[in-house]
């Protein structure tokens, strides 16, 4: 269904899900998520030199690899799994529940997304003072992504082959972002409704990666009105350039921190309201 031609123009825009512009401006929230995205890191990572002579980085592209070796790759030196006990988690290959997926009732539907990695929180070690109103709240209203129990997802990434087609795999990300800020606005739905004097909305924005061995483009996404899911480029990263190399891990890790520290932090406080 993905790889349909006209999947954007009927699949998608049948549920209000849109790619924008590179140059359209974005909403205020948004950017300032962008620019958290964007800053410079003090922790050490790999020099430029050690990149330009990375030869297991060089044949991605010299002997245009297959997805799982791209993946591989990058799975070991720019996506981290999160360890045992850690409030993040992450989750390769798995099937997001149905019910996460925007539907307007259309009979063009949005294809169940399985991203190739999915960050979000681990139920138990992430909300471990909320698992009774967790409990209360049931699957299709808490939070709950898969049947992994990842929680509240934020960052999709979408591997290809060197042969495989990116447009396809931004397609898989439009998909599961739209799917990663449903599941967060259902929690703002409830917010709204409790009429809390102290509610304040979580940030549904969601970031997405659609990769090969030589390039990369990242996506932010967000709910642009009661209807309508946006998703814009951010960068494109040329992998094989050192340089963009580590623009590109810098990005990865900064979304990762934003996911794991301010995000989770609203998502608690939320849950805490309610």
């Amino acid at each position: 269904l993905v790889e349909d031609p006209y999947y954007r123009d009927q699949n998608l825009a049948a549920n209000h899900v849109h790619m924008r512009h590179r140059d359209e401006q974005l909403p205020e929230h948004v950017a300032n998520v962008v620019d958290y995205a964007r800053r410079n890191r003090e922790s050490p990572g790999p020099s430029l030199d050690e990149i330009y002579h990375d030869r297991a980085l060089g044949e991605l592209e010299m002997r245009g690899l297959d997805e799982p070796r791209v993946e591989d790759y990058f799975r070991d030196r720019v996506f981290p799994q999160p360890s045992y006990g850690n409030s993040l988690e992450r989750s390769d290959r798995q099937p997001m529940s149905r019910h996460a997926v925007p539907n307007a009732g259309s009979r063009f539907k949005i294809s169940n997304p399985i991203p190739d990695m999915l960050y979000g929180y681990s139920r138990h070690h992430a909300f471990p003072d909320q698992q009774t109103q967790l409990i209360s709240m049931g699957n299709e209203m808490n939070g709950t992504a898969n049947n992994q129990s990842l929680m509240y997802p934020f960052f999709v990434i979408e591997f290809k082959g060197n042969g495989g087609d990116l447009w396809v795999a931004t397609n898989q990300c439009l998909g599961g972002s739209a799917s990663c800020i449903n599941i967060a606005e259902r929690l703002n739905r409830q917010l709204r409704e409790s009429k809390s004097s102290k509610v304040k909305p979580v940030d549904s924005t969601a970031f997405s990666i659609a990769m090969n061995g030589t390039e990369a483009r990242l996506y932010v996404s967000w709910k642009h009105n009661d209807l309508d899911y946006y998703t814009q480029k951010v960068k494109s990263f040329l992998l094989q350039d050192p340089e963009h190399y580590i623009e590109f891990r810098k990005h990865v890790k900064n979304i990762i921190d934003w996911g794991k520290d301010q995000r989770l932090k609203e998502i608690s406080e939320s849950l805490d309201t309610l």
